[in-house]
């Protein structure tokens, strides 16, 4: 967690209202609440706040596939006002990024991260009271966001340990056919290209069209056939985040007489793509970073 007079955020990222001294704020303009765990997701209008809450978004649109995600598709001015006070947001847009800024004195950004020091998680506009600052109140608040590891819905703390960004990217891997992928996004990711499976607890192996479920999402156990492996020859997987704000393509090369696969990330467009080892988390290595 860092805070910041600004903090840029892709389009599709959520913020929080961390609300320390939780005062009756009036928003503006009306802003949607993301409810659920899975979707179809519910968007609740939420004109006003008394508590810290999770998961805002200023619009909601339909994406490529269907499904109703949260995105910003407009610079706005985020007014918070209390009975004593007004703390002023702006959120202006550019591309499929947002910059969020704030000359309020008792007001702040925060950027958030998830595993790794350059996969932002979520942004917390932070307001309190004018004594609070002046160390009259001691009521922090812990930042959070919500995060699916292995399907698993969970709270990720700002508090929790991030590791250190990789200093050389890795576009290409080298693995064995019966080896698995794992990806790592902090947006939805939608397969083209070619067919993907994934391996399930019970043992099951199942096709699957997409990553992550609204949240930042760590998973493993992906292939490119049923029994668990590779077509021979050239594979080529697009990658997209289902609102063409960035693609990603990535080539698998299945040399049957050596029982290996070269994994390698041809292009992108998202802020970044590269190849990690995120086995200290759950055993997920080879993971396709994707992030916006």
């Amino acid at each position: 967690m860092k805070k910041e007079t600004q903090v840029t955020a892709s389009t599709q990222m959520f913020f929080s209202i961390d609300n320390i001294d939780f005062q009756h704020l009036t928003l503006s303009p009306v802003l949607y609440s993301m409810a659920g765990s899975n979707e179809p997701f519910e968007y609740l209008e939420a004109h006003d706040i008394s508590s810290s809450g999770f998961r805002f978004y200023t619009n909601v649109r339909t994406n490529d596939y269907g499904q109703r995600y949260g995105h910003t598709t407009a610079s706005h001015e985020l007014k918070f006002k209390s009975s004593s006070a007004e703390y002023n947001f702006n959120a202006f847009k550019f591309g499929n990024q947002v910059i969020y800024s704030t000359a309020s004195p008792d007001a702040a950004v925060i950027a958030s991260y998830w595993i790794f020091e350059d996969i932002q998680s979520s942004v917390g506009l932070e307001v309190r009271k004018a004594e609070t600052n002046a160390g009259h109140k001691k009521n922090q608040t812990d930042t959070w966001c919500q995060v699916q590891i292995n399907d698993q819905v969970i709270q990720y703390s700002s508090a929790d340990t991030l590791h250190p960004a990789p200093k050389k990217k890795v576009p290409q891997v080298i693995i064995s056919d019966t080896d698995k992928f794992s990806f790592l996004s902090n947006v939805n990711i939608y397969f083209s290209g070619c067919d993907v499976y994934r391996a399930l607890p019970s043992g099951q192996v199942i096709m699957v069209d997409r990553h992550g479920n609204g949240s930042p999402a760590l998973a493993s156990e992906y292939y490119l056939t049923p029994d668990k492996s590779y077509p021979s020859g050239l594979t080529t997987l697009t990658i997209n985040d289902g609102f063409s704000d960035a693609t990603a393509v990535i080539e698998f090369d299945h040399d049957v007489s050596k029982k290996q696969v070269t994994m390698t990330i041809k292009s992108f467009t998202s802020r970044l793509c590269d190849i990690r080892d995120v086995s200290f988390i759950i055993e997920a290595p080879n993971a396709i970073c994707f992030a916006l």
